[in-house]
């Protein structure tokens, strides 16, 4: 890491970005390592048991975690091994079998969202209006992120077809609502790229 200088505000930022998302991935290793899993199977893993979206197909998953879908298919393999995840036949497409979170595998998802809780603690001491605008500015990096290419996968209120902004107040067109910046969604089931 570069040492700070004075004038470099978004240096400075993306260093503190990168610091958070270090201990995410240092607690995830953690994790990972206390149940025998690789830090991708407790991400397949807690992704699964978010629930939609994606729908639960291992490509849809593979896309959404940013892997190929051999080295999904391989790390879901893992998790039914160990009686964390099985697959069940898709109702509507017999050729198909979508993945299922079992009880095991829905306590270790919680186990590691209690974990995340820190990180929530963290931002939740910050007075509501810091919250907001720290929500606002990131969603507004994620979507120059879409825009550039380094983000293949967002489904938040600002990347969404139906999200208009005046500058200051938000909206949902297909709600047909304003929305606070606390409501702006950070992974909206209903979203369609802008």
């Amino acid at each position: 890491m570069t040492p700070d200088r004075a004038g470099d505000l978004p240096g400075k930022i993306t260093a503190a970005l990168d610091r958070i998302a270090h201990a995410r991935r240092t607690q995830r290793q953690a994790i990972a390592t206390d149940h025998g899993l690789t830090p991708l199977q407790v991400e397949l893993l807690v992704t699964l048991a978010g629930g939609a979206p994606p729908p639960p197909y291992v490509g849809l998953l593979a896309t959404e975690v940013g892997v190929s879908q051999p080295t999904a298919t391989d790390s879901v393999r893992a998790l039914e091994r160990k009686g964390l995840l099985q697959r069940q036949p898709d109702p509507q497409d017999s050729r198909r079998s979508f993945l299922a979170v079992t009880p095991t595998g829905r306590a270790l998802a919680a186990e590691v969202a209690r974990r995340d809780g820190e990180f929530g603690l963290a931002v939740a001491a910050l007075p509501i209006s810091a919250q907001e605008a720290t929500l606002e500015a990131l969603l507004s990096v994620i979507g120059r992120l879409v825009d550039s290419g380094a983000i293949t996968v967002a489904r938040t209120c600002t990347t969404c077809r139906f999200h208009r902004t005046d500058g200051v107040v938000h909206h949902c067109d297909l709600l047909g609502t304003p929305l606070a910046v606390r409501e702006l969604r950070v992974n909206c089931a209903e979203h369609e790229p802008a």
